[in-house]
């Protein structure tokens, strides 16, 4: 699979997934813009190094939506027949998959936040809109089990290598063009 992160704008990406012979999934505008690492990105990374399958990224590998992506139309107008049905199929099955994730779900959303905060007071550690997360991140990972804790330390090393290589090649990336990734590799495509 396939995913695009597109810098669309001076403050907006957008992620589009190539998927095989299913339709490719969109989300425009994408959440949470950031010029050294966008949201998205940050899940992408977290839920592949911890081989996340009900994360954001999971789900749409088993054919769902994560709820916030939709089914790219191929001529960009109003949608057929046949594509309002794949929509409905795609919907349901992205329903289903968000019932089933079970807590790697929420697993995934903890994750991404709290090596996102680590990651930037690592890498900017004299900003001060980095202190405001600390108090917070210490809350969230007080409230994990002993062996998710230990499994999100024993990953931080590696989830922090592909931050800092994802985040120069993001950096670097002019507003219009796309950051092809593949899951589950995290690897650049092309």
């Amino acid at each position: 699979m396939q995913v695009d992160f597109i810098k669309t704008g001076d403050r907006r990406y957008s992620v589009r997934v190539r998927r095989g012979d299913r339709p490719a999934l969109i989300m425009d505008p994408a959440p949470g813009f950031d010029p050294d690492l966008p949201h998205d990105m940050v899940h992408f990374v977290a839920e592949g190094v911890l081989g996340l399958k009900g994360g954001v990224f999971g789900q749409i590998a088993a054919g769902g939506n994560a709820g916030g992506f939709r089914i790219e139309a191929a001529d960009g107008g109003r949608a057929a027949k046949a594509h309002r049905r794949a929509v409905r199929k795609q919907a349901a099955r992205g329903e289903k998959l968000a019932k089933e994730q079970g807590r790697e779900g929420a697993l995934s959303e903890l994750a991404a936040f709290l090596f996102d905060v680590a990651w930037r007071c690592r890498s900017r550690p004299e900003s001060p809109a980095q202190q405001a997360p600390l108090g917070e991140a210490e809350l969230v990972r007080a409230s994990l089990g002993a062996a998710e804790r230990a499994r999100l330390d024993a990953a931080a090393p590696r989830v922090f290598r592909h931050f800092d290589r994802l985040s120069e090649a993001w950096r670097a990336l002019p507003s219009g063009e796309a950051l092809a990734l593949e899951w589950p590799s995290l690897e650049r495509v092309g």
